[in-house]
């Protein structure tokens, strides 16, 4: 065969086959089939108004059974289009660009770490972010000193932070929180203000309404009303400070143990107001151990 054939039918070939990259505009992403398949517009090839047929995806990882990375672009997002073999019946996007309609880049948005959404596109853009049309987001803050991974739900504010610090978990419509650093875990209620602390020194709870709490240790325990009353339990006993209140001990039977306090027999007497013997009244049953 010559050299003139074969340029001869390398032309025919390639005559009326469109390679390489355009740009498309997608007009449809309900794919009837289920395989991600989008409907284009391509100016630069079919005109202002033709849309395509179904274009494939071509992704980075998939192609089989219940497997894969599902990323399909919006309505009205732009995608790079090709041909398969440079025929028109057959397009596929290959991914996306973005534009600067009214001069504002379209680049998503960076979240601080409360999941705000920052006011610019980050420059240069340490984070990397995956965030879908409703705000949802992923982001990876690879800054030196900075390092972070957030994950947003965007309606209602719940997020997830990850950093050197820790662990931190809140929920957004009522401020629950649970924080997990070097200091231990954190759990609070948000609307009320209740908090449990845990760390390696032991726990404590404290009721945010009134300010009542109890703390856990090694050394006891201790429950103490926002009043000030108090009980210590310890090692060496239990101490009972009810402040400018009244101790009151209540039940059918309170059994005491021998030489912790004065036994009280029937028929004993006890001080009155003026000074003058005054009968003791027990009101429970009262047994002291032997």
């Amino acid at each position: 065969m010559t050299l003139e054939k074969i340029v001869s039918r390398l032309v025919q070939k390639v005559e009326h086959r469109f390679y390489g990259k355009y740009r498309g505009l997608v007009v449809d992403n309900e794919d009837p089939e289920g395989l991600g398949r989008l409907k284009v517009k391509v100016p630069g090839v079919l005109g202002s108004e033709v849309v395509s047929g179904w274009a494939f995806p071509c992704l980075p990882y998939g192609g089989a059974a219940n497997q894969g990375m599902l990323f399909v672009p919006e309505v009205e997002a732009g995608v790079w289009i090709e041909f398969e073999e440079g025929d028109l019946e057959y397009p596929i996007w290959v991914g996306t660009f973005w534009s600067k309609p009214g001069g504002e880049s379209e680049l998503p948005k960076p979240n601080g770490a409360d999941g705000a959404e920052q006011s610019a596109v980050q420059n240069p853009p340490t984070r990397k972010i995956i965030k879908t049309v409703k705000g949802h987001t992923i982001q990876f803050e690879d800054k030196d000193g900075e390092e972070m991974v957030t994950i947003l739900e965007a309606r209602n504010g719940n997020l997830i932070t990850l950093d050197a610090d820790g662990i931190a978990i809140r929920e957004g419509q009522h401020a629950h929180e649970i924080i997990m650093d070097s200091n231990g875990i954190t759990i609070t209620d948000g609307a009320a203000g209740h908090e449990i602390a845990m760390a390696s020194g032991g726990l404590s709870i404290t009721e945010g309404t009134s300010g009542h709490s109890a703390n856990l240790s090694s050394s006891g325990v201790t429950i103490e009303t926002a009043s000030g009353a108090k009980v210590e339990l310890t090692p060496a006993g239990i101490t009972i400070d009810a402040g400018a209140g009244m101790v009151q001990v209540k039940g059918s039977a309170v059994m005491l143990g021998p030489g912790v306090l004065p036994v009280i027999r029937m028929g004993d007497m006890g001080v009155g107001n003026l000074g003058a013997p005054v009968p003791i009244t027990i009101t429970t049953n009262t047994q002291v151990l032997a």
